[in-house]
């Protein structure tokens, strides 16, 4: 849904996968590991005792 809407924003949601250019998709994957860490920190936050692999692996 993110990237649907990352689309929509940029007005390209109209256009085929193989029409975005690299830039495009290095956006997209930015987006989305951007995302992931968000949600991810507040899932942690939340319920630390149940997320530890999840929190290990936001630290490194």
């Amino acid at each position: 849904m993110e990237i649907g809407r990352w689309l929509e924003g940029r007005g390209q949601l109209h256009l085929p996968i193989r029409c975005l250019t690299m830039a495009d998709l290095e956006a997209m994957a930015t987006n989305a590991i951007s995302r992931f860490v968000v949600l991810g920190v507040a899932r942690a936050r939340e319920r630390p005792a149940e997320n530890e692999e999840l929190t290990r692996l936001l630290l490194g």
